[in-house]
């Protein structure tokens, strides 16, 4: 199974600013954040982006899977097609291949990237990113030990101030 991470940063690399209100995110972000969800109709985040985006803002509605990870589990959900688990990465992708999906794109948070990322499972990494700059905020990637080679495939100048970079995961050092 393929995976992509989506995600947009400011230009210091934060992922989230320290209010976690996505208030700075271009209308640009937005549009490609919705194609490569309906795309691959399988969406992984964490417990606070879910909060963030439901129930009005989840990129699938009533088709496809999205997975929200969080130790939280009997959480309810607000639409149908959302699951709560606190399930390993390798058995997410089992379980979504095992609903016929080829690729999944994660779209957050710091400790769902972060999971991935240590298993050696991401094979795509889309960054957004944005002209702001935070003074606290979230990383890409917290506690991953290894290092990663990216190899760049494409840049896109998205609007006058946002570039979307798209790299493939190498492999790890």
């Amino acid at each position: 199974m393929e995976i992509i991470i989506y995600l947009a940063a400011s230009a210091n690399g934060l992922i989230s600013n320290d209010r976690n209100v996505p208030d700075w995110l271009s209308p640009e972000y937005g549009q490609g954040f919705m194609a490569i969800a309906q795309q691959t109709q399988a969406v992984i985040m964490g417990k606070t982006t879910y909060n963030i985006l439901s129930p009005n803002y989840l990129p699938l509605k009533d088709t496809g899977s999205l997975v929200v990870l969080t130790h939280d589990t009997k959480a309810t959900p607000s639409q149908s097609n959302v699951l709560f688990t606190s399930d390993s990465p390798e058995k997410i992708i089992a379980d979504l291949v095992a609903k016929g999906h080829t690729k999944a794109v994660i779209i957050g948070g710091t400790q769902t990237v972060s999971a991935f990322i240590r298993k050696g499972l991401v094979n795509e990494i889309i960054l957004v990113v944005e002209p702001v700059l935070f003074g606290k905020g979230l990383p890409l990637v917290n506690d991953v030990e290894a290092e990663y080679q990216l190899a760049l495939l494409d840049v896109k100048r998205l609007n006058d101030n946002t570039v979307q970079l798209h790299y493939v995961v190498k492999g790890q050092h």
